[in-house]
This record gives C-alpha cells, sequence and structure tokens, in this order.
C-alpha cells in the first residue's frame, strides 16, 4: 500500500512499468537511417523481453500512455515517416510491426521457441524484420487497395 502514496492508482503503477520497459535503452541515434533506428529498437525490446520476462507482455496488453513511453511510440512513427509513409500510414505500420516485434519478443522469453537453437531465434528475428519493410511498402498503399 505505501506505494500507491507514489501513484494514483493501479492503472498508473501498469503505465509505469509500461514506460519503465520502453525506455530501458537509450534510444537509437537521429542520424541513423530509418531502417537502422528500427532495427536497434525492435532488437533492444527483444533484450528488454529476455530480462524481463514476467512483465514484459505489458506491452502487448496497454498502449504507451506515459510522455516518455509516447516518445518511444513516435520514434518509431518518425522513422516511418522517414521512410516515406504519411501520418495515418506510419501509425498503421507502427501498429502492425511493433505488434510482431513484441509478439515474437514476449513468445521467446517466456519459452515457448527454447526448442530451437539461439542461431534459428535469431534467424526467425532477422526474417521478421526483413517481414517489416514488407508492411511498410504494404501500408503505403491506398486504403482502397487495402480492403479484404
Amino acid at each position: 500500500m505505501a506505494l500507491y502514496r507514489h501513484v494514483a492508482g493501479k492503472d498508473d503503477l501498469l503505465d509505469g512499468l509500461v514506460e519503465a520497459l520502453l525506455t530501458e535503452v537509450p534510444p537509437p541515434a537521429a542520424g541513423l537511417p530509418w531502417q537502422d533506428r528500427l532495427k536497434h529498437l525492435a532488437t533492444a525490446l527483444r533484450s528488454t523481453a529476455a530480462r524481463h520476462p514476467a512483465v514484459f507482455p505489458l506491452l502487448l496488453q496497454r498502449p504507451a500512455t506515459t510522455e516518455h513511453a509516447r516518445q518511444v511510440r513516435d520514434g518509431v512513427c518518425a522513422a516511418l515517416r522517414q521512410a516515406g509513409l504519411d501520418a495515418e500510414q506510419a501509425a498503421r505500420a507502427e501498429r502492425l510491426i511493433s505488434t510482431a516485434v513484441l509478439g515474437f519478443a514476449a513468445s521467446e522469453a517466456a519459452g515457448r521457441f527454447d526448442h530451437h537453437a539461439q542461431d534459428v531465434r535469431d534467424t526467425d528475428f532477422a526474417c521478421l524484420l526483413t517481414a517489416a519493410h514488407a508492411v511498410i511498402r504494404a501500408c503505403s498503399l491506398p486504403s482502397d487497395a487495402l480492403a479484404v
């Protein structure tokens, strides 16, 4: 209960955990090409999941709501804008790519892939990052071209 002197309630505490997870690693250098910034962030999130497997799934359950957590998300969107997407397309690509990266990282940290050697998991992650480029291209298409 002493903790609640520092936070407004459970939601505030959980939002703080999301922020702590997202901001654990310093952001990539601003001068890096957008592809390298995205790879840096994805790799950093994978490492964060390995260090904090019990709380990492919060990133799949809660949005980034604090100022510092939103800065991480906004950094991803900025890289996607540099890739040529408009604001709406970048937001869509961020949702899709981050969900895939977070899901892989959470699954790996939880032991789902333990029966695979580390080099297999690393190759799978590299394949996921390559697939992210296809997501970026798809998100650049007009909305009517994406209709199911």
